[in-house]
């Protein structure tokens, strides 16, 4: 796969932490039992354990060696295969559902992917995809990321997707609504004491800054994978658009 390197690790301390892992929840919730599912780009692997717990039989494709090593010591049973992700080495039409979560925007021919993607699916199988969201927030956010080849519109996404598949429902992914500081959401000069008082909070140890956040709120300092919802009905004003295609 073309592209540069940009991988969440297995951290639950991660500010990233719950956003990914609610993205495999919402995929895994259309996910039926004994279905075969392919993560596309699986990283550190902590998806397939919920993939898997949702009744699937999830295998994970990635290029990078050193990501798949590290997933075979932490899940011996995992099942996983080295390769491109414009040229998956599966046979046509052999997944219900295919995951592949920011991926699309490191890659530098996306129809390839997608194309890809669509060739291994059975028919009526779905695909669940995510990308940051490029019409979140200033322009310089998204010229500023070396490892992104191309970011995409909600209106470009749905039409690459349209390209190839029947049936394409975007949604925004956004943190719940308490949640009203999140690092990777502050776009904005903002100098209330408020603020000021969460900027000096998140230079903390992550174990002193969430159990403060805990004692003071009974919610943990980083919104969770419980605390993310995917509105069909907002693209705009959220960081990420996450696609179902079919």
């Amino acid at each position: 796969m073309s592209g540069a390197e940009e991988r969440l690790a297995n951290d639950p301390t991660s500010e990233l932490w719950g956003e990914h892992r609610s993205r495999y929840r919402f995929a895994a919730r259309l996910a039926r039992p004994g279905q075969r599912i392919l993560d596309v780009a699986s990283g550190a692997g902590f998806g397939l354990d919920q993939l898997d717990q949702a009744g699937g039989r999830a295998v994970g494709v990635d290029y990078a060696a050193h990501a798949l090593a590290e997933v075979r010591r932490a899940q011996p049973r995992a099942r996983l295969v080295r390769a491109d992700a414009t040229r998956l080495p599966f046979p046509s039409a052999s997944f219900d559902l295919v995951v592949s979560f920011e991926t699309i925007e490191h890659v530098t021919d996306a129809c390839a992917l997608v194309h890809a993607i669509r060739g291994v699916l059975k028919p009526g199988g779905q695909l669940v995809l995510s990308t940051p969201n490029r019409g979140f927030g200033p322009p310089e956010r998204h010229a500023s990321n070396p490892f992104h080849v191309r970011e995409f519109t909600a209106d470009e996404l749905h039409a690459l997707l349209a390209e190839t598949f029947s049936e394409v429902r975007l949604c925004g992914q956004r943190p719940q609504a308490m949640y009203r500081y999140v690092p990777f959401l502050m776009v904005d000069r903002d100098l209330s004491p408020a603020t000021l008082v969460w900027k000096l909070m998140v230079r903390l140890p992550f174990s002193v800054k969430d159990r403060l956040a805990r004692a003071l709120t009974g919610r943990p300092f980083y919104p969770g994978e419980d605390d993310y919802w995917f509105d069909p009905d907002r693209l705009d004003g959220a960081h990420a658009l996450v696609a179902v295609a079919r």
